[in-house]
């Protein structure tokens, strides 16, 4: 990205960089929130526009009552994307006013969003996630513990039946990484694929076994957190031994 700051400052442009939208949209959703107040034309520069519109509408933003360009920067070299900016500043004018947010950053924010245009609460990666990263609340799948997730792993989004979880941080193309344009029959065939090495011939067995797993994963998690908890009171309760 340091190129395309490099350019952006030399149009003399007003810029926001924000070091990882995903992170912030965990951490940070309010003043994510404020940045796009107002009527002004944004163009955003990022992944796929499909994960970037569900990451800002976990934000609550309303997408549908903003003027957004993309800029989708893992399709485009920089030459192309210098050429998308310089068409989009054509029209702009005003000094560049820089501003950055960014978050703690020990986290890798990797985590799953939703696409409920797609998504028909079957429950299924709920069942098979075994770190409580999804919970179905009123009848809706919704992602309750995004820091649960394991890092690197996309395995619920690829048994998913409607091809509805995606990982902005997939280092691969694909439905999986919010490309809007894919292949619906190759998809379920690789979910298909997918599906019986990852989960066996019998599906919902093998949900079960995995819901039972991530239970134990839950209390031994608690026990260990009462643990720490008791040992932690007694050593105010006793200082000096």
């Amino acid at each position: 990205m340091k190129g395309i700051s490099d350019h952006l400052e030399i149009k003399n442009c007003q810029v926001i960089e924000i070091s990882d939208l995903c992170g912030c949209a965990v951490e940070k959703p309010d003043e994510i929130r404020k940045l796009f107040n107002g009527s002004d034309d944004f163009l955003i520069i990022a992944c796929y526009p499909r994960s970037v519109s569900l990451l800002l509408g976990k934000c609550g933003i309303e997408i549908k009552s903003l003027n957004l360009n993309y800029i989708n920067f893992r399709e485009l070299n920089n030459i192309q994307i210098f050429k998308e900016i310089d068409t989009f500043l054509e029209s702009e004018e005003g000094s560049r006013k820089p501003d950055y947010l960014s978050y703690n950053n020990e986290w890798p924010s990797w985590f799953p969003i939703i696409d409920n245009s797609r998504c028909n609460s079957c429950g299924q990666c709920s069942d098979f996630c075994l770190f409580g990263v999804y919970e179905k609340i009123d009848n809706k799948v919704v992602v309750v513990n995004p820091k649960g997730c394991k890092y690197n792993c996309p395995a619920c989004a690829r048994i998913c039946p409607q091809i509805a979880i995606i990982f902005p941080k997939y280092e691969h193309s694909g439905a999986i990484a919010g490309s809007e344009t894919f292949d619906e029959l190759a998809e379920q065939r690789r979910q298909n694929s997918d599906i019986d090495t990852i989960l066996g011939t019998n599906i919902y067995k093998a949900l079960e076994m995995r819901k039972a797993k991530r239970q134990s994963i839950i209390r031994s998690t608690a026990m260990q957190q009462a643990i720490v908890e008791r040992e932690k009171a007694l050593a105010e309760k006793n200082p000096n031994q």
